[in-house]
């Protein structure tokens, strides 16, 4: 046997190293012994070699009994100096389980490159397939590597991180060089092929939709036969034990198994001709008792082809055969019958990973009633499989029986990625040479107009055409919609005249990234302003029109694309994700993996009535969002207690984030022969939102969640919504280390965005994502987006400024919030109180003994203090620590539906009294929102002092108590008198020895990221 190593390429490797670009190559090193590929050119961050690397596998080792498994193949990434030496650029090591037995079983696996030592940093990812092949000729060689690829065996722990040198070091052969030390490899060229792509990270693996549900078992080692002597028992057919790889896989299994029946209709030949035509326009119906599905028509077509897989839930299995229908589609009458084919469900067989789905067969259509032949055929495939299987993220599930196709599409489960986002900033200064129509207007009123999409900025007005003001723009990638100015005149009453326009594409706009050493913007440009256009009737005289062609007015712009913010488009208390822009400037590597579980939820109310028959229906589904990810779960049609058992992943990078799941009962499903346009938007049924930073590392947290809705009239529970989430950290130095730094990027400390501008630009932001997630297929909802991203404090109308959005609900929730924080002040008065009229005598002794050792010691005052915050903080491990997530709160209970009434109100009703109490009104309604804000904040820094030491958040208190006992061991060894001298000195030091102005302390990015109650508000 050979081991075959097919080394695909490289991505995102360094652009530069030292002084030349990264001239890379991959070593493999197995057995003792060790190829490499050519060297690529410099200058290239995504290399390509498509080479193929052989190794002999050792006898002894099949002679041995033992596996692959027991050694390990490694695989490093080098560049090549100009001297002739090299320098590792990240390395990994894969196990025998990453082996496929063949090739048409391997997968392309991408790995991500580990750092050689401590002190290196790696970036960057390796795509390889790795198979076994007997030795034959290259023709049969060759043969067998383009064959198809299938499922990977064991994804989930084929790689390990290693600071082993010695086995990458030695001698080595190159492709297209000088002949080495080691054993010839055989190299081949291959052309790309595009094959299945396996991720390699620490948890199972994922299907297309991003869901998370029963990875694929790791295969029984494989054991070379010894010639001439039989395998002991191969004669007995005894399944394989569950190896340890089986049982921890299914230790991340969070969801019920759910069965279906996968029918795959692909084609159909020869089909007779049903009209005075000969024609026919062909369909398949797939049937299960009571619940049926259909294929798109084709049309005039006697060899259709389909492609489509049918799902059918076990629970829906109303008989005992499935049939497949071809019918002939008529407008007129009712479909003709073609043929069909019944197939035993008995005899259906069952399928599950890592085995594929069964191949396809003909079956040969008959009658509906004598079951004789009626001539074509179709081929098709029929299995048993759960929702592991890698056909369910595209099958059309047949529950949805009696909708139109494009519906049954729209129910499909998808995973979304929200566009790069990017502050686009345009600096309008001045401008020159304006010609006006009328050319004997004394004083013009120019001013500057700066449009992107649909976002609009304008400047002031100036006689003197001089303007000086900075503009934000929100802008994605891939940028489509180009920037345009216009210079306008706007000193006649009622009327614009436009004096100049400039339109900027977006592919001449540099795209700045600012980082720690760099902070200037380019220089400005001047701009040619494109005429105004004719009006086509030939008016105007010859030196207007030889202006126009010759002549050009300028303007004074500096545009780039700052890329170091990172772009709101949710508020920072419940941000999911705090990155900037730049790739360059992003965190390298995830701190953990947040995995979600959405179960079941009971209990939904309709908000609609099906047609016709008037009968109150449920079509429930759900979003998550957190950070660039959306997912959807399938929408399960006509239940008021869906059962989803889907499992999704996410790459976390900062633990203060918030994950954000929402349910909606969809108005979207149209079925057979109805209005596709009677769909209204989707009614939200409620959302939970849990902070990542209060889940225990490793630890499952699986409970029901309340779901509400604040309507006009009244708060309205739908139901509750089980959920199971997740955090495993994957990274502790790193992720401990992030709660000692900024939330949000340098860059929005070093020049922070106006406070009066993040409103507009956060509301910009959210009108990008929709405007991109409604353009994927099926479209992610407006109004889901929008419901995710909405801040709770905001006028549910988008036309109602913030500041004019009042509450007295959410005014009375923080008054009761701040209540509960003063509460433990309350509560030490009341015990000073008690210990000052002896209500506990024994108590009152204690503390006057305490009092007096520490009058005569008062060295012991500090240590005391930070002692007893550490036992507090201990104390409260034990006996006080939350058992889970918190749940959302909506402190309505007790409120009158007046103020519900209030809240949803954009102004004062008709019949309000005259302007100037509306204008009192408005003013009061202004200065009550200002308020509720100042309290909530309040309240929210209260709540962040009081989770310091009731571990909501493990690590951070884990952190805070690590820090009182370091704190308690320095104050007992430092005088008191040194330490008030060296905390006055460091109060008052040197400004050069402060940090940047505007950068917040370690220990105020560490208070600011404790979490608060106004993580769970609604």
């Amino acid at each position: 046997m050979k081991l075959v190593v097919e080394v695909a390429g490289a991505r995102d490797l360094p652009a530069r190293r030292g002084r030349g670009g990264v001239s890379p190559f991959v070593q493999v090193a197995f057995g003792g012994q060790r190829h490499a590929t050519a060297v690529r050119p410099p200058g290239e961050a995504n290399t390509t070699w498509n080479e193929t690397l052989v190794f002999a596998v050792d006898a002894r080792t099949a002679r041995g009994g033992r596996s692959l498994s027991d050694g390990s193949i490694d695989v490093g990434v080098y560049h090549r100096r100009a001297s002739g030496g090299k320098s590792c650029l990240g390395r990994v090591r894969l196990f025998g389980a990453a082996v496929a037995p063949s090739a048409e079983e391997a997968v392309l696996l991408r790995c991500p490159l580990d750092k050689p030592s401590f002190f290196a940093s790696a970036r960057g990812e390796v795509a390889l397939r790795l198979y076994l092949a007997p030795y034959a000729s290259p023709s049969t060689s060759a043969a067998a590597a383009n064959g198809p690829a299938g499922n990977a065996y064991s994804s989930t722990y084929a790689t390990t991180t290693f600071n082993d040198t010695a086995s990458m070091d030695g001698p080595e052969t190159v492709v297209g060089g000088a002949s080495t030390q080691s054993a010839p490899a055989t190299i081949k060229r291959k052309t790309k092929k595009k094959e299945p792509v396996q991720v390699f990270h620490s948890i199972p693996t994922q299907s297309s939709t991003g869901s998370l549900i029963f990875p694929p078992q790791p295969p029984p080692p494989f054991v070379p036969p010894t010639a001439g002597v039989p395998a002991k028992g191969a004669d007995k057919k005894a399944p394989a034990p569950a190896t340890a790889d089986d049982a921890k896989a299914a230790e991340y299994l969070m969801v019920d198994k759910l069965e279906f029946l996968y029918v795959n209709v692909v084609r159909a030949s020869n089909l007779p001709g049903m009209n005075l035509t000969l024609g026919i326009d062909p369909y398949v119906e797939v049937r299960v008792g009571n619940y049926s599905a259909a294929t798109r028509h084709a049309v005039r077509n006697h060899y259709p082809e389909w492609n489509q897989v049918f799902a059918f839930s076990k629970d829906h299995l109303q008989s005992d055969v499935v049939e497949v229908i071809v019918k002939d589609r008529n407008l007129i009458v009712w479909d003709s019958f073609v043929g069909k084919v019944v197939l035993p469900i008995v005899d259906v067989p069952s399928s599950a990973p890592p085995n594929r789905p069964p191949a396809a067969q003909w079956y040969g259509l008959k009658g509906a009633k004598d079951g004789q032949w009626t001539g074509g055929e179709i081929m098709l495939a029929a299995w048993k499989g759960s929702q592991s299987d890698e056909a369910f993220a595209g099958a059309l599930h047949a529950g949805a029986h009696d909708l139109s196709p494009s519906a049954v599409a729209a129910t499909q489960a998808k995973s979304y990625h929200a566009p790069r986002l990017c502050y686009l900033r345009c600096h309008v200064m001045a401008a020159q040479d304006l010609v006006h129509t009328d050319r004997g207007r004394s004083r013009p009123s120019v001013f500057a107009r700066v449009q992107l999409g649909a976002q609009r900025w304008e400047t002031r007005a100036s006689p003197s055409a001089r303007w000086d003001q900075d503009f934000f723009l929100v802008a994605a990638w891939p940028f489509e919609e180009p920037l345009v100015i216009t210079v306008m005149d706007g000193s006649s009453p009622g009327r614009h005249e436009v004096l100049g326009r400039l339109v900027l594409p977006k592919s001449s706009i540099k795209v700045q990234q600012f980082d720690k050493k760099k902070f200037k913007p380019p220089a400005p440009s001047w701009f040619d302003l494109e005429g105004p256009h004719s009006d086509g009737n030939g008016g105007g005289d010859g030196r207007d029109r030889g202006w126009r062609h010759e002549f050009r007015s300028k303007i004074q712009l500096c545009v780039y694309c700052d890329a170091a913010y990172h772009v709101l488009d949710e508020l920072t208390t419940y941000a999911s994700d705090f990155e900037p822009s730049a790739k360059q400037l992003r965190k390298p590597a995830p701190v953990g993996v947040l995995e979600l579980a959405v179960l079941r939820a009971t209990g939904l109310p309709s908000t609609k009535k099906r047609p016709n028959g008037g009968r109150a229906a449920v079509d429930a589904y759900c979003v998550a969002k957190y950070g660039q990810k959306w997912v959807r779960t399938r929408t399960l049609v006509d239940t008021a207690s869906p059962s989803w058992q889907e499992q999704f992943t996410f790459d976390v990078f900062d633990p203060c984030t918030m994950l954000t799941v929402a349910v909606f009962d969809s108005h979207q499903l149209v079925g057979v022969g109805e209005d596709p346009r009677r769909g209204t938007t989707d009614a939200p049924l409620g959302k939970v939102r849990i902070r990542v930073s209060t889940l225990g590392s490793g630890r499952r947290y699986e409970q029901p969640h309340p779901l509400f809705v604040l309507r006009p009239d009244r708060l309205a529970r739908c139901g509750e919504l089980h959920l199971a989430v997740r955090f495993t950290p994957t990274a502790w130095v790193s992720m401990l280390s992030l709660y000692l730094r900024p939330t949000l990027p340098n860059q929005h400390y070093a020049k922070p965005i106006p406070t009066h501008l993040l409103p507009a630009l956060r509301r910009a932001a959210v009108d990008v994502v929709t405007a991109r997630l409604a353009r994927a297929e099926p479209p992610l909802r407006a109004e889901a987006v929008h419901y995710l991203l909405r801040d709770p404090s905001a006028h549910p109308s988008p036309a109602v400024p913030e500041f004019s959005a009042y509450s007295r609900r959410r005014s009375l929730a923080a008054c009761a919030r701040l209540r509960d924080v003063l509460a433990p002040v309350a509560a030490l008065a009341a015990w000073l109180r008690g210990v000052r009229g002896w209500n506990h005598p024994p108590t009152t002794v204690l503390v006057q003994l305490l009092l007096l050792m520490l009058m005569w010691h008062p060295k012991l005052i500090l240590p005391t203090f930070f002692l007893y915050l550490f036992a507090a903080g201990a104390w409260n491990y034990f006996r006080r620590r939350p058992a889970g997530p918190a749940r959302m709160e909506h402190y309505a209970d007790g409120v009158h539906p007046g103020m519900l009434e209030e809240e949803f109100d954009a102004g004062p009703a008709s019949g309000t009294p005259p302007h100037l109490v509306e204008w009192r009104y408005l003013q009061l309604r202004e200065a009550a929102a200002r308020v509720q804000t100042l309290i909530g904040d309040v309240a929210t820094q209260g709540e962040r002092a009081h989770a310091l030491l009731a571990w909501r958040d493990g690590r951070a208190t884990a952190l805070a108590l690590a820090a009182a006992a370091a704190l308690a061991a320095v104050t007992y060894a430092v005088p008191f008198r040194a330490l008030v001298a060296a905390a006055g000195l460091y109060a008052t030091r040197y400004p050069l020895l402060r940090r940047r102005k505007g950068r917040p302390s370690a220990l105020m990015c560490f208070f600011r990221r404790l979490p608060s109650n106004a993580d769970v508000m609604l």
